[in-house]
């Protein structure tokens, strides 16, 4: 791990558990200290979303798309569990997973709780990602600090040539989110996944559809080695009656966060026919001088 990358994930450690330190194990764990339940009933989202990831914005090519789904119930009245699944489609590869949260959470003040994923890819190298983690959320009125930080592990490929960047290396995805009003978030974080790091920019709105809690979003993603991504969609809740934004993310469903984990790997192909040429004895730049003149 760089400087640079212990620095911010050290910053990212801070901003989501720091803020929740004054929270005590005895308060979490208390029984009968008048504590809202953890989820209020069983609920669920499912979610479709379109764009596009590095190449050209626009380009068919760097289309990404699909659908996601989760499913949250009560466990008690101080835990909660949450699974979510994705199945989408990445420059033409199909990319499927899944992802389980077991939490504690005050919907007044915080959720801690443990956080694992898994995700593959029909790609040429067949990657694969893998990640285990710590999972926060602290609640300060209108504002939402909320992460996972841990372990990822991706796999794939078939040579050495093909593994590079690819084994086990700290992620984080960590958010500061503003409701502007109960039904519309603003976002910004920082994420750190197949060793790169990216901005995360995004907003959610509650749409006034009769008999549905729906929503639309915008999230965008820029980051090292040209890589940049923005997509959109909409959301549709159920369970938990009539419900504003904040009170939803709050008491019902923590974040389903697979889609991220779709640009933890790179899945882009070979140009069809085009084989590169061998790499040069003398790196290109011995004493023979240069290997591939013009």
């Amino acid at each position: 791990m760089t400087l640079k990358t212990a620095l911010l994930s050290g910053a990212a450690m801070g901003l989501v558990f720091g803020a929740g330190a004054p929270v005590r194990a005895a308060d979490i764990f208390a029984e009968g200290a008048g504590l809202a339940p953890a989820v209020d009933v069983l609920n669920g989202k499912v979610e479709g979303f379109g764009g596009w990831v590095d190449g050209r914005f626009g380009r068919s090519g760097d289309f990404v798309g699909g659908g996601l789904a989760s499913v949250t119930l009560p466990l008690g009245e101080r835990f909660g569990a949450q699974v979510d699944g994705i199945a989408a489609s990445k420059r033409g590869d199909f990319v499927g997973g899944g992802a389980g949260h077991l939490f504690t959470r005050d919907p007044a003040s915080y959720l801690f709780g443990v956080y694992g994923s898994g995700i593959g890819f029909d790609d040429r190298l067949n990657s694969w990602n893998a990640k285990i983690g710590a999972e926060g959320e602290a609640y300060f009125g209108r504002l939402t600090l909320s992460g996972v930080l841990g372990y990822e592990h991706i796999g794939g490929g078939s040579s050495a040539t093909e593994r590079t960047r690819k084994g086990g290396s700290f992620f984080d995805y960590v958010d500061v989110s503003y409701y502007v009003t109960d039904d519309w978030k603003l976002s910004t974080g920082h994420r750190y996944t197949g060793r790169k790091h990216a901005a995360a920019l995004g907003t959610e709105i509650a749409l006034p559809v009769a008999g549905f809690d729906s929503s639309a979003f915008v999230e965008g993603r820029l980051g090292e080695k040209d890589y940049k991504a923005v997509w959109g969609g909409l959301k549709v809740y159920f369970g938990g009656g009539d419900k504003t934004l904040i009170a939803r993310h709050r008491e019902s469903d923590p974040p389903n966060w697979l889609k991220d984990d779709l640009f933890s790997t790179s899945s882009r192909r070979r140009s069809p026919g085009v084989t590169p040429p061998p790499p040069p004895p003398c790196g290109g730049e011995g004493s023979c001088g240069p290997c591939y003149p013009d």
